[in-house]
């Protein structure tokens, strides 16, 4: 149905997310993490991990823009991800400002958050209007509605933990 963005009611801030997904013909979803309410759209704060039927959306002709990408920023390799009624795994992990998509099992990008290249990829791109995108250091974990045809099964999300106080 019309269910719109979801958001967890948690707050996560370094944490490991897996989960399986499905998108159906030229489908297009996507995967945000530290988002914060409050704002327009919770893409207005929190960078993606792009979900999408490459071969069958114009967002798949960019790598910046398809599956396995973060979203507008850093691109995805080609040939990882499956067509479209195949399923796909996906891990993320965020610890500290360190970033990192796996789209079935490979690496598809890997960025140091708030870094030099971070603020200027941001200041170059379509997210520079938002003042918080990117910035939270912690947030909810999304899963974005285009309108499509998805699936996603088997979310499971770990808190890392805090490292140890220096004494």
């Amino acid at each position: 149905g019309r269910g719109g963005d979801i958001i967890t009611e948690a707050q996560f801030a370094d944490f490991e997310l897996k989960f399986d997904w499905m998108v159906g013909l030229a489908g297009n979803s996507g995967v945000l993490y530290r988002a914060v309410e409050g704002l327009e759209w919770v893409y207005h704060s929190a960078p993606e991990m792009q979900v999408l039927d490459d071969e069958g959306h114009r967002d798949g002709r960019s790598p910046l823009t398809s599956a396995g990408s973060n979203y507008g920023l850093h691109g995805a390799p080609r040939g990882v991800v499956h067509g479209a009624n195949e399923g796909n795994s996906a891990r993320i992990l965020v610890d500290g400002n360190h970033v990192e998509h796996w789209l079935n099992g490979q690496m598809t990008v890997s960025y140091e958050m708030w870094s030099p290249e971070w603020d200027q990829l941001v200041s170059a791109s379509k997210f520079a209007p938002f003042e918080e995108y990117g910035r939270p250091a912690e947030g909810s974990i999304g899963i974005q509605d285009h309108g499509h045809e998805i699936r996603y099964k088997n979310i499971k999300i770990r808190p890392l933990a805090p490292p140890p106080e220096a004494h």
